[in-house]
């Protein structure tokens, strides 16, 4: 018993898997990132898994095991294709129009726009453009502000905030015999959407071997457009899942570089004769609380999604997912932005130990005046107690004839004014090579100063004055390139 290329028996009886794609249209798929979020808790309960709106197939199970780590389908609407307009694409209308809302697991709402539309491959390349910078309009409104309304983003009377630069095309396209494969030429005009030739060793497209084992299916990404032929339609939902998640944690990722630098700023613009040690310490505190939260959603929305072979056990949605996120750079990019945010907050600890040894020797400065004045208060009382002693032994020094304040007893009163200003000499003393050691603490160069200072005062760097600087004042006997006109002179020109 064989298997025909549509995965039925030979004798018409029930196939072993799933038939492949049969539509007559080419389908365009476009995810957008948006700058909406939403609490992925605060969904109802009905909406938890992605499998309620896509058709996932034999993967169903696994899909469903996953729900909290994948994507999942806010809202599908289909649109009306006689009132959809491009600005490039002028041919028929689509035969079918779908707009979806997903939610990445981090709460980032992604949208994508699915289009069926009666074209070639090469005939594609001018509504791909446009819908890949949204140049689309649905009965008069433009696709960013639909998408908006409809998750109930109301414009306000700034800018209204919508689709970040993060986006991908999924184009897909039945085949059924090896003829009707896309050769690489075609190919690198869809995935670059521009209908010219190339040279293949100047290519960076990218063909899964688990996408392009059959004669009949082809697979090729690109940063941000991909071509999927010939698979069947719970493959091509995998897909779209993938690269929701894909675009979903590359906005997540160039968010978390934003924050980040932000923070580098922040502690590198620190004001620089800050002294006040609690102001200084709840800064850094704050910075490494946000670096804290960085980290953790780099590893759990960025790193741990381009992982899905773990969730799904299934070698072409494993195959072009890692081939996806490997196109668009985020193996690499969230491995130099995992290292900003070590090295930050390495700094941060680094200036949070300055901070509590700052605050250890102030410490140190109050134990000891503390000590100083409890000591200055037991030599007081105890020289009054030496005083008050003294007048009341009973002895013939003593007499009790005499007054206290008699000339007599000028020796004893001598000696506790001697005793009191040596107390009073040692706190002085003590108190003023304090000062002095602060004076010179603050003079001293500190870990504060920025990393020109730095460079100055370990390898002799000459710090500018900006505002000492001046216009470069015109060459003599040099021409001006340009005719009397302004307009610059072809390359090559004589000048006169």
């Amino acid at each position: 018993m064989t298997l025909n290329g549509d995965g039925m028996r030979s004798d018409g009886s029930a196939g072993l898997f799933a038939p492949y794609a049969a539509r007559p249209h080419l389908r365009i798929t476009t995810v957008y990132s948006t700058s909406w979020v939403c609490d992925p808790a605060g969904l109802p309960p009905g909406r938890r898994s992605p499998t309620d709106m896509l058709n996932f197939g034999r993967l169903t199970r696994f899909y469903d095991m996953a729900q909290e780590q994948l994507p999942r389908v806010l809202r599908r609407e289909s649109l009306d294709c006689a009132s959809l307009v491009c600005q490039r694409w002028r041919t028929d209308a689509p035969a079918d129009a779908t707009l979806w809302h997903f939610l990445h697991p981090s709460g980032q709402v992604l949208v994508a726009l699915t289009l069926d539309v009666p074209l070639s491959l090469v005939e594609s390349v001018p509504l791909m453009e446009d819908l890949y910078y949204a140049s689309i309009e649905c009965a008069g409104v433009p696709l960013e502000q639909l998408a908006g309304e409809r998750v109930g983003c109301v414009p306000g009377p700034g800018p209204v905030p919508g689709f970040l630069p993060e986006r991908h095309q999924l184009v897909f396209r039945s085949v059924t015999t090896p003829e009707e494969a896309p050769d690489d030429d075609t190919v690198q005009r869809v995935i670059y959407r521009s209908d010219l030739p190339y040279r293949p060793e100047f290519s960076s497209i990218v063909y899964p071997a688990e996408l392009n084992r059959r004669p009949t299916t082809v697979g090729a990404l690109g940063p941000y457009a991909s071509l999927i032929c010939g698979h069947q339609d719970y493959i091509e939902n995998s897909v779209l899942l993938s690269a929701v998640q894909t675009v979903g944690s590359a906005t997540r990722l160039r968010e978390i570089r934003e924050v980040a630098h932000s923070y580098g700023h922040r502690f590198r613009s620190r004001p620089e004769g800050e002294r006040d040690t609690h102001r200084r310490r709840t800064t850094l505190e704050a910075i490494s609380d946000g670096l804290s939260h960085l980290e953790l959603e780099l590893s759990y929305s960025v790193e741990t999604g381009g992982d899905i072979g773990t969730l799904v056990p299934a070698l072409r949605v494993e195959s072009f997912h890692n081939a996806l996120y490997s196109a668009m750079g985020l193996t690499e990019r969230s491995t130099v932005i995992g290292q900003m945010l070590t090295r930050l907050s390495n700094a941060i600890a680094a200036e949070l130990t300055s901070v509590e040894s700052a605050e250890q020797r102030a410490g140190d400065r109050r134990r000891i005046r503390t000590v100083v004045a409890v000591t200055f208060v037991t030599t007081i009382t105890g020289t009054l107690s030496l005083l008050f002693g003294f007048f009341g032994i009973n002895a013939q020094q003593v007499d009790e004839e005499r007054s206290m304040f008699d000339d007599r007893y000028t020796p004893i009163y001598a000696l506790i004014a001697v005793i009191v200003a040596c107390a009073l000499a040692i706190f002085g003393g003590m108190r003023w090579h304090e000062l002095r050691t602060e004076r010179r603490e603050r003079g001293h160069p500190s870990a504060r100063e920025d990393i020109h200072g730095l460079l100055a005062r370990e390898f002799g760097a000459v710090i500018l004055d900006p505002a000492r600087m001046t216009a470069s004042p015109a060459r003599p006997g040099v021409p001006d390139p340009r005719p009397p006109d302004g307009t610059p002179r072809p390359s090559g020109a004589s000048t006169p």
